[in-house]
């Protein structure tokens, strides 16, 4: 696992991430805060990070069983991915290459210093967070064997 220091301590089960803008399909822009309703894994990686490139592409399969299911309390799943790389060159080499279903996709070529990573207190990749329909957080770095189990009991 990779892993930056960082003095802030990260969001646990319970907390709400901050607010934060990314591009989705079309070039539109969105808001985390427009996925309420719907459960949402926010997963960091970066194309130079086996790891969290193998996880990522793990998450297809739950993501194509899930991603219009009508959950109990909920409507839909989402996932956005949060590329830590500092060339979109290389992010979407590494997209274009893992071939991946969803559309909501982040690269702010900051890496590190993203303010979407800063403000998320993400230390280290892969990392990522399971959101409630309510927006708050009910698991934290899942496999996707474990995203699977989660959305099934959902």
């Amino acid at each position: 696992m990779w892993s930056l220091s960082q003095a802030s301590k990260s969001f646990e089960i319970g907390d709400t991430l901050p607010d934060f803008s990314y591009q989705g399909a079309f070039q539109k822009a969105y808001h985390l805060t427009d996925l309420k309703g719907s459960y949402v894994l926010v997963h960091f990686w970066a194309s130079w990070n086996v790891e969290s490139r193998t996880l990522q592409r793990e998450m297809t399969i739950p993501y194509l069983k899930y991603k219009d299911k009508k959950f109990k309390i909920g409507r839909k799943f989402y996932i956005i991915s949060i590329s830590l790389d500092d060339s979109k060159k290389y992010c979407e080499l590494a997209l274009k290459k893992d071939n991946l279903p969803w559309k909501s996709l982040v690269c702010d070529e900051k890496g590190w210093n993203s303010p979407i990573v800063e403000n998320c207190r993400v230390k280290t990749i892969p990392y990522n967070f399971l959101l409630s329909p309510d927006g708050i957080i009910v698991a934290k770095n899942l496999s996707s064997q474990d995203l699977e189990r989660l959305l099934r009991a959902y």
